[in-house]
């Protein structure tokens, strides 16, 4: 039972909070622009906004910026909602209250010899994968990802969402976007999709799955050193894997498995600022 996994590896992963400079976080324009919105994402030179909510009695706006400049956005609702997203922790701004669940992302930050750093677990799978003559990694499609799917560890409620956010980003990204498949004898049985933000000088895991037989042949280890060479032929600094659980997770959490596995290469969990807040109401049509 889950209960009984050991997350003493999640206990403290490196823990550090995002300092100015930080490279991620000048993706943010690069990552709104495969966000999903039923409205128009409004872009800023310096990050995005997305309207989650908009009527004639309350607009909620989403804001994710590079830097503290909070941009000052209409409503001619009688209720204004403003979720910022900063980079870093900010100054006490006027207006604006924190209120927020903590956010962590486990982030690599690259070397010429990344593998030196990883996990001795990490590194005898990825020795496995390598005297593995059946085994063998290659770029491949989105198609293919979709036919692994059905045999991998991604519950099959998420298979379509995995595959319609990875669409989004091809979409949005298309010369940024890059499938990486592992076979073994001509089979797919892993892959994932990473997307490089040259400005941030990082890039994103966004979608992950591998078979029993890929799991068996530890294809993701040897795809995850695949990926960091790629960041590092770029001249990337940071490989970010995306969300991660906390250091006390609930013991029924789903993340705890992949988080565990996450930090088996040299990730950072960071501790993300959380959104601050404004509601403002609109007097003046209230008196209407």
């Amino acid at each position: 039972m889950r209960i009984f996994q050991n997350l003493n590896r999640l206990r403290i992963v490196r823990d550090i909070c995002p300092l100015p400079g930080f490279p991620s976080h000048d993706s943010a324009v690069w990552k709104g622009r495969a966000t999903q919105s039923a409205f128009p994402i409004i872009e800023h030179s310096h990050g995005y906004t997305v309207t989650d909510f908009k009527n004639r009695f309350i607009t909620w706006h989403r804001t994710f910026t590079n830097n503290h400049v909070i941009p000052d956005l209409p409503s001619t609702s009688l209720i204004h909602i403003h979720e910022w997203i900063p980079p870093t922790h900010p100054p006490k701004i006027p207006g604006f209250f924190q209120f927020s669940m903590n956010h962590f992302e486990a982030v690599t930050i690259l070397t010429p010899d990344f593998t030196k750093h990883w996990s001795t677990q990490a590194k005898r799978h990825l020795s496995s994968a390598k005297k593995n003559p059946h085994l063998s990694l290659r770029l491949g499609t989105i198609d293919e990802i979709a036919s692994i799917l059905p045999h991998s560890q991604v519950p099959k409620s998420l298979h379509t969402t995995f595959l319609d956010f990875a669409k989004r980003h091809i979409a949005a990204h298309p010369d940024d976007i890059e499938v990486l498949i592992a076979v073994i004898d001509n089979q797919p049985v892993a892959g994932f999709i990473a997307g490089y933000c040259i400005d941030a000088r990082e890039s994103t895991y966004l979608v992950g799955c591998f078979t029993p037989a890929g799991g068996k042949a530890h294809a993701m280890v040897a795809l995850i050193e695949h990926w960091f060479q790629r960041c590092i032929d770029r001249s990337l600094l940071h490989a970010n894997f995306g969300d991660i659980v906390g250091p006390h997770p609930f013991p029924f959490d789903d993340m705890i498995g992949y988080s565990t596995f996450k930090t088996h290469f040299s990730v950072h969990r960071v501790w993300m600022p959380g959104s601050r807040w404004r509601v403002r109401v609109n007097w003046r049509k209230l008196k209407k």
